[in-house]
């Protein structure tokens, strides 16, 4: 046996030295290796616990065909729709392979050493990596006692070196919202050389009234919104988010940016997703407030205390070697939630909203978990 091919790490980039990996929650195939017959409930990585619209998986199959050939590396198809949808010109709108890359995308655009984003923090970890990736500084400021950005102490992180101030909200992982006219007071209140970021991945569970950045964005405000197909669509297996910002800053983007980001398959589920929202997410959404709130109260009778969600997920403080206990109890009896470390808390669990038969197996596994690790 030879020895491996010597790499020297020296060469690497040394701020990639201080970026934490990625941690996703564990898949369901290493669960059910573990635990064999077991049947499994993952309510780890805030899926939408339904399968596509029945469009889109129609058109997955009819786009199955043309595979040996590059998908449109414009999603021409996916931005005219959107902008047919949102009242916005298409060339104000970016797809990505998720959020995520859309996230990296923007930081590779806009953010050099010594350049810095302000964002709260427990939150969502891509915009942290993706700045620090660059070399710049990430700045946290704290998060209101009810899981949502302290806009007051978002306001006062940033300063001179400041390019982007990031507001997720529901925020990932607390579910915590901003009120409409105080994230509209926000960005009004910032210096001209900040850009304002909205991360809206869970969009589609707010409440009716609540804030809209493609709406904001549409009156003329100079800001970023990014939004995904992967929660309320059903299609997280197909990788597709999409921005929509000023459309200078998105012709800016193109560099930056992978030919071909988003392959056919996906764009094809996401068009049909569109065409078919009117009928199918209504009731999901539906769903998944109802079984939130079975999940809270259920929560709360076993003597936990969620924070409020306006998001398909709720977390919890619990301490850390309770989290720790909890989640490996919980897994033992086939259920998978998500330890919260990753996002910056580590004495908390995240569960995501599932199915009725999903959200009673989490709560009877969670009280048997209960008196196992008391």
């Amino acid at each position: 046996m030879t020895d491996a091919p010597y790499f020297d790490p020296a060469i690497l980039r040394p701020a990639l030295q201080a970026v934490e990996p990625y941690v996703p929650g564990r898949p369901l195939e290493d669960i059910r290796r573990e635990l064999g017959d077991v049947e499994v409930v993952k309510l780890a990585s805030n899926e939408g616990p339904l399968p596509p619209f029945p469009a889109a998986i129609d058109a997955i199959a009819a786009a199955a065909r043309d595979q040996n050939l590059y998908p449109d590396p414009g999603a021409w198809a996916l931005r005219d729709a959107l902008a047919d949808l949102h009242g916005i010109d298409p060339a104000a709108i970016a797809v990505g392979n998720g959020v995520d890359s859309l996230i990296k995308i923007l930081c590779m655009a806009l953010l050099d050493p010594g350049d810095e984003l302000a964002m709260c923090w427990p939150s969502f970890i891509s915009h942290r990596q993706g700045t620090m990736m660059q070399g710049a500084t990430w700045v946290p400021a704290s998060l209101r006692a009810d899981g949502a950005y302290d806009l007051d102490a978002l306001l006062a992180a940033v300063t001179p070196a400041t390019k982007m101030a990031v507001v997720v909200s529901p925020n990932n992982p607390t579910g915590g919202m901003v009120d409409p006219g105080d994230l509209a007071a926000f960005f009004d209140a910032l210096p001209g050389h900040v850009l304002p970021v909205l991360d809206e991945a869970y969009f589609e569970y707010l409440p009716a009234g609540a804030h809209d950045g493609v709406a904001m964005l549409r009156d003329g405000r100079p800001m970023v919104v990014m939004r995904t197909f992967s929660k309320a669509y059903g299609l997280a297996g197909m990788r597709v988010g999409w921005m929509a910002g000023p459309p200078d800053l998105i012709s800016a983007l193109t560099p930056v940016r992978n030919a071909f980001d988003v392959n056919a398959l996906a764009q094809a589920a996401a068009v049909a997703s569109l065409a078919d929202a009117a009928e199918h997410l209504p009731p999901r959404m539906a769903m998944a407030r109802t079984e939130r709130a079975r999940m809270d109260a259920g929560l709360r009778a076993l003597g936990l205390k969620p924070l409020p969600s306006e998001a398909n997920f709720l977390f919890m403080e619990v301490g850390v070697d309770r989290a720790r206990a909890l989640d490996a109890a919980l897994t033992a009896r086939g259920v998978i939630v998500r330890p919260a470390g990753a996002f910056g808390a580590p004495g908390a669990l995240r569960i995501t909203v599932g199915t009725p038969d999903q959200t009673d197996r989490l709560l009877a596994a969670m009280a048997e978990s209960l008196m196992e690790v008391a």
